[in-house]
């Protein structure tokens, strides 16, 4: 299983908590951006610790949204 994060640039506010979590996957600048596709586990828990909300997981397989 492969998960794909999509950061929403225009929501994220680069609090860092998602490179906190997955730095193999995010790296924050101004903005968060996806640097890796990193641990699945990983990503969805990077994605659940933004603060903003600005981090969407897809399902690389079948391309299904699966977080939020």
């Amino acid at each position: 299983m492969r998960y794909l994060p999509q950061v929403d640039q225009y929501a994220c506010s680069a609090h860092g908590d998602c490179e906190a979590v997955a730095p193999d996957t995010f790296r924050v600048g101004e903005v968060a951006e996806v640097i890796g596709e990193g641990d699945p586990e990983r990503v969805l828990e990077a994605a659940r610790a933004c603060p903003a909300g600005a981090i969407a997981v897809f399902d690389a397989d079948s391309g299904e949204q699966v977080y939020p």
